[in-house]
């Protein structure tokens, strides 16, 4: 049955994942020395042609530019969404959260840095209008907290956003920690409730590696940065357990210091990612556990959800890198500094 209903949405992804760029394409983008070659050399590549081949790189503003690359993900959204039946759209209407806290974590940021309001989502405007409940202009617009929770109004964000500005913070970090709470709790609800059997194990093992990728990165973060007390280590966690066990993070959140806590973290199934690392960058090694994980779920199992799960993941994945590339140029980071956070 799920080789039936997956079948043509399979061939789909694997045609649509040949135009993904490769390994040699970001090493080619690391050699560049400004954002308009970095545009230029995209204008080349399938993905990308359609949406820049009207655009003039020497004059492309990088918000302009940034809002371009991500536009490239949506459209690929859309032509999956369109190729796939109700069940399919059902699983890619709950995916599209991810996308709303994205834009929610960029407002929020705009209004407590004080900057410019997001003048650049017209690019985003089409695919909001059909996905979701958040009126796309009112929230990028908005110059206040105050505003941007009126604005959500009728929205599940909205108690979200007030519950924090309710009890006074002024920071970015607590706003950002909410949303990705609700994120995850609301998603993995969506998941064990919502999907059918094969697409639901397919889903819990993506959905789960990246609550966990979290939760290693968070505890990594408040021990190295920021010296916090377990307690607050505590209000950080997903409270969602795949394979970190309760004591695991109990042991992690309480470690005394940073070579305690990697001392735990190699214990747990994660640890063959941290080997050869004598002061792991623990969010490279995440991200090398997600995309190994990716990579054994859909070759188990690329007649489910897990064929659309899998591509988003990339792409967006690729849209974040060309993102950092251009920003990295911009600012004039010699080539083999690019390379290696292009890694």
């Amino acid at each position: 049955m799920s080789l039936f209903r997956y079948s043509g949405l399979s061939a789909k992804v694997r045609a649509m994942s040949g135009k993904l760029l490769t390994q040699e394409d970001f090493l080619r983008l690391g050699s560049m020395t400004g954002v308009p070659e970095v545009i230029a050399y995209l204008k080349k590549k399938p993905s990308y042609a359609a949406l820049l081949e009207k655009e003039d790189e020497r004059n492309l503003h990088r918000g302009q530019a940034e809002g371009l690359i991500m536009q490239s993900l949506f459209v690929d959204f859309a032509r999956l969404y369109r190729f796939s039946n109700l069940e399919q759209r059902h699983f890619l209407d709950g995916y599209f959260m991810r996308y709303e806290i994205s834009l929610l974590k960029a407002v929020v940021r705009s209004i407590l840095s004080l900057g410019e309001p997001l003048t650049d989502a017209e690019e985003y405007r089409e695919i909001f209008e059909r996905h979701s409940a958040i009126p796309l202009k009112q929230a990028v617009n908005s110059d206040t907290m105050e505003g941007l929770i009126a604005a959500l109004s009728g929205t599940v964000y909205k108690k979200v956003l007030n519950d924090v500005y309710g009890s006074n913070s002024r920071e970015l970090f607590d706003y950002e920690l909410a949303l990705d709470l609700f994120f995850f709790s609301e998603y993995w609800k969506m998941v064990k409730k919502e999907l059918k059997a094969d697409d639901q194990e397919a889903i819990i093992q993506s959905a789960g590696a990246q609550i966990d990728a979290v939760n290693l990165t968070w505890i990594y973060r408040a021990k190295k940065y920021y010296e916090m007390s377990p307690a607050q280590i505590y209000a950080l966690i997903v409270p969602i357990h795949y394979r970190l066990t309760r004591e695991q993070i109990k042991r992690m959140a309480e470690a005394s210091d940073l070579n305690e806590f990697l001392a735990v973290a190699e214990t747990t199934k994660y640890a063959r990612f941290l080997e050869g690392e004598e002061s792991p960058k623990l969010e490279r090694c995440m991200d090398a556990m997600q995309e190994a994980v990716h990579t054994v779920l859909l070759r188990r199992k690329p007649y489910s959800a897990a064929c659309l799960d899998v591509y988003l993941y990339r792409k967006e994945r690729e849209a974040h890198r060309i993102i950092t590339a251009m920003e990295c140029v911009r600012y004039g980071l010699p080539a083999d500094k690019i390379r290696e956070y292009l890694a």
